[in-house]
C-alpha cells in the first residue's frame, strides 16, 4: 500500500509534521508500520523565488529544515520511503550538504554522506532488532544505494 504525504508551503512554513504523524502513527499503533516497507512519497510543493525559479527543493532552507525535524522524530523513516523513485536519495538531498553537477547530478559530500550512511545504518539496524526483524539485507540495500558495500560483520559487531 502506498503512503503519499503531501506537504504544503504552510504546512513548512511552520514545521508542522501533522501531515506526516498522520500518516504513520495509526500505522504504529497498529503495528503494522514494518510492512510498509519502501511505500511513502511526498508530494512537496514549495515555491521558488523569483530571482531563482530553478532552485531544487533540497536548495531551499524552509523545506530542508522541515525535513531535518522530520528526521529528528522519525530516525528510522529511510526504511519507509521509496528507494526505487527516488525518495531516498532526495530524503538525503534535505539532509547532506552536497552540489548540482549538470552531468553527474547531486554530488554529496563525502564525509557527511558517510556520517549519514553509518547513522542511518546503526538507526536503522537497532530499530529493525527492536521490532523483532533482523533484517540485515534491507539496511544494506540502503547502504548501497549510496555506494557502500557493507560486511555482515559489522551486525554481528551491533
Amino acid at each position: 500500500m502506498a503512503i503519499a504525504i503531501a506537504l504544503k508551503p504552510d504546512t513548512i512554513d511552520r514545521l508542522d509534521l501533522t501531515p506526516l504523524s498522520a500518516a504513520l502513527e495509526p500505522l504504529m499503533a497498529a503495528g503494522t508500520l514494518l510492512e510498509h516497507h519502501q511505500s511513502l512519497s511526498f508530494t512537496i510543493e514549495y515555491p521558488r523565488p523569483d530571482e531563482e525559479p530553478d532552485l531544487e527543493l533540497s536548495e531551499l532552507a524552509p523545506v530542508r529544515l522541515w525535513f531535518i525535524r522530520a528526521d529528528v522524530c522519525y530516525p528510522w523513516l529511510p526504511y519507509l520511503l521509496n528507494w526505487s523513485e527516488g525518495e531516498l536519495v532526495r530524503y538525503a538531498a534535505m539532509l547532506i550538504p552536497h552540489e548540482f553537477h549538470p552531468q553527474q547530478g547531486i554530488v554529496f559530500n563525502p564525509q557527511a554522506l558517510d556520517i549519514f550512511v553509518m547513522a542511518k545504518v546503526f538507526t536503522l539496524w537497532q530499530w529493525l532488532q527492536a521490532h523483532g526483524y533482523a533484517a540485515p539485507e534491507k539496511v544494506k540495500a540502503m547502504a548501497a544505494i549510496f555506494g557502500y558495500e557493507l560486511d555482515s560483520d559489522l551486525f554481528t559487531l551491533l
